[in-house]
């Protein structure tokens, strides 16, 4: 028998576990509150006994970080109950196992697990939990989903979606597909606020097989526009703070944007699915950083606008030529070069009878080669000096010290990041595409080349506190870009974007271009556009097509199209166009 078989039957069951939450809820309260009171008991002790033994003092404080550990996760988990309040579950399938007299399961999906300790059961799975992964892979039917004790085969026999508002069921849908186009189209068509919102109601297949994808080291979403990348993305991280538990955490992830509105606009999504919110930044600080904002220079805006403004073919040939592999290629033989041809040891007189003869400062130069240059001078000095301890007996200075080491540094004609960067262009014989713009600032595109040779040099910086890096709009940067990110994050990587949506065409990258940059990569596609109805849809790829693009079919008004003479009156038509919708209703 069907257990919840009418909608009445639900609707009723609902409420049962509002309750069962509120009551866990009041627990949780008195818990921490009982909490509380302790502290506040072992506070008022320690204050009145200042003179008690240190052993008692450590088992106290052992006692007190214990108890506001456990307060904290009180607190923690009725944070995540108040949450659930609203929405406690969104979906269901009934599920047997393959194997003698298995009962048939009710599981109920959610954005978060709720365990009832009366009951002693799961009432709510997470929608990341392995065998909520059935619910958005499978139909009715057979079925298996992968647990940590292996793979589980048995069959779907019951599959619902719910529609929950304020604890409230407003409708349920028997779904014999992964999300039933009636909720799909009814989520789409809601109307939307100035935060993205999380999806997990209406993960499709495709993209619940990139959301729980841990195998890949680089993986690369290529999805149209409209397929959901960057909240899939955002979902992903999501899956992966749950599925590596104990691992990894909010904190050890990093996402690149392209702005702050941008990052504005994703805010949401992580603490709506109960997520600490992941530390964000741009690929324009992380390249001012190394080199150590030493230089004016352009930013992406800068760029785009005077592409769009004013494109002068030096300008856009200078970008193309520093978006090719051949300039990259040809920055790493510059270097191989530099290391051959920038040291000219010379003797240095150490002390009143001691010179260092050039010959051996040369050979330390090259029994160091495994360092980055400028990280040799310090080793270097260090070596030579134990050298003449164990020859000369001497003991040297600290000032020779010093002397020695500035000596051998200024052997080295390649101190200067922005005198070797104008040096490659000579030794390229291409001197005209590296161009200085007014008040000695640089072009955009000149930053990335510049920090790929200062960590060439200086040694990688590595960042190895991040465990995963998220790149979107990955279009936007160009092959030597993510050569700097590979050195600075050696860590796994999820990139996202739309080849189609380049601002800048002369300085973009497609998914192919990644993956030869990083020289691995897995590379996923979503072809599917939900954000536009038909029409919208049909009308943008009469102007751009993408053949991968596969539209969902929602259909709406036509578009219209309004021809104006000139800018004025376009924009008295759009500021009209605007008041006629906030008119409407």
């Amino acid at each position: 028998m069907i257990f919840n078989q009418t909608e009445k039957q639900e609707k009723e069951y609902l409420q049962q576990v509002i309750t069962t939450i509120h009551d866990t809820i009041n627990t949780t309260s008195t818990s921490v509150k009982e909490h509380i009171d302790t502290l506040q008991e072992y506070k008022d002790y320690l204050w009145s006994n200042k003179d008690i033994d240190p052993h008692e003092i450590r088992s106290m404080r052992e006692s007190i970080l214990n108890h506001f550990a456990l307060g904290e996760n009180v607190i923690d988990k009725r944070r995540r109950l108040s949450k659930i309040l609203d929405i406690p579950y969104f979906g269901r399938i009934d599920f047997q196992e393959k194997k003698d007299k298995s009962q048939v399961s009710p599981i109920y999906i959610g954005i978060h697990t709720f365990y009832d300790l009366n009951q002693k059961k799961n009432l709510i799975y997470d929608w990341r939990a392995p065998i909520s992964s059935m619910f958005y892979d499978h139909e009715l039917g057979e079925a298996t989903y992968s647990s940590p004790a292996g793979e589980i085969n048995g069959t779907i026999l019951l599959k619902r979606q719910y529609r929950i508002r304020k604890g409230n069921m407003e409708y349920m849908i028997e779904s014999s597909v992964t999300v039933h186009d009636d909720i799909l189209q009814k989520e789409l068509c809601s109307n939307a606020d100035n935060k993205m919102k999380n999806i997990v109601t209406t993960i499709q297949r495709e993209q619940n097989q990139i959301i729980r994808n841990e195998n890949a080291s680089v993986l690369i979403i290529q999805g149209v526009a409209g397929s959901g990348k960057t909240s899939i993305a955002l979902h992903r991280i999501a899956y992966l703070l749950y599925a590596q538990k104990g691992q990894i955490s909010s904190k050890d992830i990093l996402i690149i944007s392209p702005n702050k509105v941008f990052a504005d606009y994703i805010s949401n999504v992580l603490p709506e699915l109960g997520e600490e919110t992941v530390p964000e930044t741009s690929m324009e600080q992380i390249l001012s950083d190394v080199i150590d904002n030493k230089y004016k220079h352009q930013n992406f805006f800068d760029q785009v606008t005077e592409l769009l403004e004013n494109p002068t073919p030096d300008f856009i040939e200078r970008i193309q030529y520093k978006a090719s592999f051949e300039f990259i290629s040809l920055l790493d033989k510059f270097i191989l070069y530099m290391e051959n041809n920038y040291f000219k040891a010379t003797d240095v007189k150490l002390t009143k009878y001691i010179t260092v003869p050039a010959e051996f400062i040369n050979e330390q130069f090259k029994r160091f080669h495994r360092y980055p240059i400028r990280q040799r001078f310090e080793t270097m000095t260090d070596y030579i000096l134990e050298m003449m301890k164990i020859q000369y007996n001497l003991t040297v200075t600290t000032a020779e010290k010093n002397l020695l080491r500035k000596e051998i540094k200024n052997m080295f004609s390649g101190n200067n990041d922005l005198q070797i960067y104008k040096d490659f262009f000579e030794w390229a014989g291409k001197p005209e595409m590296f161009k200085m713009r007014k008040n000695r600032m640089l072009e955009y595109a000149d930053m990335a080349p510049l920090a790929y040779l200062h960590l060439a040099l200086d040694g990688n910086r590595t960042q190895t506190h991040i465990r995963h890096l998220l790149i979107d709009e990955m279009q936007d940067y160009s092959p030597i870009q993510y050569k700097v990110i590979q050195k600075l994050y050696p860590c796994r990587k999820t990139i996202l974007g739309d080849a189609s949506q380049s601002v800048n065409p002369y300085g973009s990258s497609t998914a192919a271009m990644i993956q030869k940059a990083f020289t691995t990569g897995e590379v996923m596609k979503l072809c599917k556009s939900y954000r536009s109805t038909f029409e919208i849809t049909s009308l943008a790829q009469k102007i751009q097509a993408n053949n991968e693009l596969e539209p969902i079919m929602r259909h709406g008004e036509q578009p219209e199209i309004f021809p104006f003479k000139n800018a004025e009156e376009e924009t008295t038509g759009i500021v009209n166009l605007v008041s006629d919708f906030r008119n409407s209703g």
